[in-house]
């Protein structure tokens, strides 16, 4: 499946003329780029679909430290793509509102931070829900709109990033995509909390869907 370049989401980093079409992500089409753009167009290191698609299927590309092998399958902000021929790892972010890679190593090249959207009170502890899809058993105590620190390689938990005020948060959608800032305020409304994020220049309010813990 295609969709027409003039009707990409505005995060994707490429110019707005060129080919007619572009792929799509298998799922997450909203909050996501596909893995084909991303070898091709960001990173270079394919010159086509069918080169990219012979690359997953070969177990040269990892994601969170997982084997995909469809080169469709949605990057999303701070997924780590691996690449095992020449040894390196790019973490999605974004800046100025677009996607880039981060090329991280060593242990960073492991973890990654997820907002927690869901929980399940089970007989042998909580069920967590996270925005990726992941779930975990847990013990600990956490709140929705929390975030996680995942271990990909271990599969693990290595820290709860509770939203409270205080937190350092990132902004993941709107014009401050890809701004940072600090929790000032959390205000409780009839139907849902808005949270007041103090910015380098000045302070905004957003609702919970738009920002991540990362701090």
């Amino acid at each position: 499946m295609h969709q027409k370049r003039q009707t990409m989401l505005k995060t994707w980093p490429i110019a707005r003329k060129g080919t007619k079409y572009l792929a799509v992500a298998s799922h997450a089409k909203s909050k996501s780029i596909p893995l084909v753009f991303v070898l091709r167009e960001m990173l270079g290191i394919a010159r086509t679909r069918k080169e990219a698609r012979f690359m997953c299927l070969n177990g040269e590309v990892k994601i969170n430290n997982k084997i995909r092998k469809n080169e469709k399958f949605p990057l999303q902000v701070f997924d780590v793509i691996g690449l095992e021929k020449i040894g390196k790892n790019y973490r999605v972010e974004i800046e100025n509102k677009k996607f880039i890679l981060k090329e991280v190593s060593g242990k960073d090249a492991e973890k990654k931070i997820v907002k927690i959207i869901g929980k399940k009170i089970l007989s042998n502890g909580v069920q967590m829900n996270l925005e990726d899809g992941q779930n975990f058993i847990t013990k600990e105590k956490f709140g929705l709109g929390d975030s996680v620190v995942v271990n990909t390689k271990k599969g693990t938990i290595e820290n709860i990033l509770p939203l409270k005020e205080g937190a350092n948060v990132e902004i993941m959608s709107g014009k401050h995509a890809g701004e940072r800032g600090q929790v000032k305020e959390i205000k409780t409304l009839m139907r849902e909390k808005r949270y007041i994020i103090k910015l380098k220049e000045k302070e905004v309010e957003l609702p919970l869907k738009t920002i991540l813990v990362i701090e």
